[in-house]
């Protein structure tokens, strides 16, 4: 039995080192290739495919998040299949269809960040994968902030400033947001993009505090649970 949890264990933990990669290959390569080319459209499903395996396969058990992480991936890869079917027989506007997406990507993201929070923070020893699982979850929260900011762009009017975004459609500003996310979560602040909006400046604003109280409370949980561990050791010794 010991040895079964202790294999699981090693398996969750290289599946976090796995999914960093698969969301480093995301945000920095496809996310941009899938703006101007059909290539990078069709490898950022895969990518999503990769997560949704991964994170239903190995790292959560609970029904309801392998639920939504199924139903979501579902709608997303399948929507270029069978979107125009569905839009004639919902008649769905264009607008719609956006944002059908959009919440579908809303919620993968958010399970897959609350699938990783849950093993990244929980007790046990500190390795080397859990803490590229935390670099995971930074990346994954800047995803969702992406995510967000997306679906207040179609319903806020001039919610940015900047060309990329004034003028993009919806199916060619996930790079925008994606690149405005990271910036602001890193609070880099190039000033090429800016919130124009009241709600997109709360939200900007949220994410750089989130970017800059992430990795002392990081810190502080590894650090906790190092030291419960050690201790743990000691008095079995």
């Amino acid at each position: 039995m010991t040895d079964w949890i202790n294999d699981r264990d090693r398996l969750v933990d290289h599946s976090l080192s796995a999914l960093l990669i698969v969301q480093g290959v995301t945000l920095f390569v496809v996310v941009p290739l899938a703006r101007d080319w059909a290539v990078g459209r069709t490898l950022l499903d895969l990518c999503h495919l990769a997560f949704a395996a991964i994170c239903i396969g190995i790292l959560t058990r609970h029904r309801l998040v392998q639920g939504l992480l199924a139903a979501s991936i579902a709608l997303l890869v399948a929507w270029p299949l069978f979107g125009l079917r569905v839009t004639h027989m919902l008649r769905l506007d264009p607008v719609e269809q956006h944002e059908a997406i959009a919440f579908a990507a809303l919620v993968f993201n958010g399970a897959v960040t609350g699938v990783v929070a849950q093993h990244v923070f929980a007790a046990g020893r500190v390795t080397a994968h859990r803490i590229r699982g935390a670099v995971l979850l930074y990346l994954n929260i800047a995803a969702l902030f992406a995510v967000l900011y997306g679906i207040v762009a179609m319903h806020v009017g001039h919610a940015f400033s900047g060309p990329d975004v004034l003028h993009a459609p919806p199916e060619r500003s996930t790079a925008a947001f994606t690149y405005f996310s990271l910036t602001t979560i890193t609070t880099t602040g190039y000033g090429d993009i800016g919130p124009a909006a009241a709600l997109t400046r709360s939200l900007a604003n949220l994410e750089a505090v989130i970017g800059q109280l992430f990795p002392a409370t990081l810190l502080a949980r590894l650090v906790g649970l190092h030291l419960v561990h050690e201790q743990r050791d000691r008095r079995r010794d």
